[in-house]
């Protein structure tokens, strides 16, 4: 299965993005959908709330996600505790939705994976453990300003707090360097549509020209494995 990974960092498209490549008939595998359906599994939300207390319940014993952004953005050792949980349970996931997917190739949207704090992107396989197959990396970016513009329209979060994310994620130069394919998000829908449909080509061409087994070299190779 030829699979493209999108990244990228906090309110720079990348769920907007990820519906153009949806639209156009791509199955979209998204870590953060993932991420919310475990945390609603009465064991996993269990060990949170031993771990955080109760205060990021809500009146009905909901988890009441804004409080749990708020501490784990302002505490380092809060943030590293939860991602240790929860992301070898997504990645588990993602490895087991990709064997089903029927379109041509699959986008998996994975905001951390350049951050390398669970997981590393390597060039050969792992000999142990699992290890998600990528061929392409795309990047979607903006601008700061409109990346926090954005966030505050969105999450009603404080530009405190907006900032504290964007520190703990990688610059958009470090990303610039890793990715395969870039998308400067920083206009209109229209063009966010007009450069999803350009690599939708594109990587159309790439998964048809795999499947009649060209050169492996000719196609980027990495694997995501849990740390």
């Amino acid at each position: 299965m030829f699979t493209v990974a999108l990244t990228g960092g906090i309110a720079s498209g990348k769920s907007t993005l990820a519906r153009c490549f949806s639209d156009l008939g791509v199955t979209v595998i998204d870590a953060d959908q993932i991420a919310h359906k475990i945390m609603c599994d009465l064991e996993v939300l269990q060990q949170v709330v031993a771990y955080f207390g109760p205060s990021i319940l809500t009146a009905d014993k909901q988890l009441h996600r804004p409080s749990l952004r708020e501490i784990i953005f302002s505490d380092s050792t809060a943030r590293n505790f939860l991602e240790q949980l929860l992301h070898p349970l997504i990645y588990k996931q993602i490895h087991e939705s990709i064997q089903l997917v029927k379109s041509i190739y699959c986008l998996v949207v994975i905001p951390l994976l350049f951050e390398e704090r669970t997981a590393s992107l390597l060039k050969e396989k792992p000999a142990s453990g699992i290890a998600i197959e990528l061929n392409r990396v795309m990047l979607v970016t903006a601008p700061n300003a409109l990346q926090i513009q954005r966030a505050q329209e969105r999450d009603q979060a404080k530009k405190e707090q907006i900032d504290a994310i964007l520190s703990a994620q990688i610059s958009v130069s470090e990303g610039l360097n890793k990715a395969d394919d870039i998308i400067y998000n920083k206009t209109t829908l229209s063009d966010l549509r007009h450069s999803a449909a350009r690599f939708h080509r594109m990587y159309l061409a790439f998964a048809h020209a795999k499947n009649i087994t060209l050169e492996q070299s000719a196609f980027l190779r990495y694997y995501l494995a849990i740390k």
